[in-house]
């Protein structure tokens, strides 16, 4: 039995998230079906996160074991594990589900469990006017923003906290306790985006930091909510939760 690691690209749109649902396409079920006729066996795919429903990705981490003896007819005809993957995703999904890589990996290694950090990007076009090109990616804000104000607020969430206002009622995750490596906020033009960094997330997190920072910018909560927010655990005090369209997991770090 071979492990392999794969890197996929996917966009969230279509899905009800990653993680495979009865009666529900997801992202997950999509590469195990895909997998399933590359191969002629059932294979689990393991992710290194959970992507809500909507959210993209460009660099999810995912693997799965297959027997060697699987592969040798296949890859006669269709070449690569990479290609062959995608020769039958693009027919399932019409090209929203890309392998961008793949490689085989030590049994040991795990796509969740042995993950130092995961690296997401918030996007959010601050125009008055809506874009069709940019739609489906961005969370579209008309009101100015202010850049400093929120900058100056993420620092507060940096470090180890309990974000029980920051994830949603219906987050599973044992404790609320997570500590965030970094968060930057950089603006280019008419596009703010917000790179978030940490070893895991809890439900939403991400989308609720950057709704928070977006009401901070828009003077409608200060710091002190954010300090409030952290300290009483209370949900009101942290912002609204920011749609998922704009939200992309970019990397996975072992």
């Amino acid at each position: 039995m071979t492990r392999y690691k794969v890197i996929i690209e996917y966009d969230g749109k279509n899905f009800c998230g990653w993680q495979k649902q009865k009666a529900l396409i997801s992202v997950q079920g999509t590469i195990e079906d895909s997998l399933y006729k590359f191969c002629g066996k059932n294979i689990s795919i393991f992710g290194a996160g959970r992507t809500d429903k909507g959210v993209h990705a460009s660099g999810q981490v995912a693997h799965f074991d297959i027997e060697e003896d699987d592969l040798e007819d296949k890859n006669d005809k269709l070449g690569k594990l990479t290609m062959g993957l995608n020769f039958y995703l693009s027919r399932a999904c019409n090209n929203e589900i890309s392998i961008i890589e793949t490689s085989k990996v030590d049994e040991e290694f795990h796509s969740r469990f042995s993950a130092k950090g995961r690296k997401y990007k918030y996007t959010i076009l601050n125009k008055k006017t809506s874009s069709p090109l940019l739609k489906d990616k961005t969370w579209r804000v008309p009101l100015p923003l202010n850049i400093l104000l929120m900058q100056k607020a993420s620092t507060l969430l940096i470090g180890k906290h309990n974000f029980s206002a920051f994830r949603s009622i219906e987050c599973q995750a044992k404790s609320p306790i997570k500590t965030i490596d970094s968060i930057k906020i950089i603006k280019n033009n008419e596009l703010i985006e917000i790179y978030v960094v940490a070893k895991s997330f809890l439900m939403n997190q991400v989308r609720i930091i950057a709704g928070t920072l977006v009401e901070i910018g828009l003077n409608k909560k200060t710091e002190k909510d954010i300090l409030l927010a952290l300290k009483t655990y209370t949900r009101s005090h942290a912002g609204a939760t920011a749609p998922p369209n704009a939200l992309v997991l970019e990397k996975v770090v072992y």
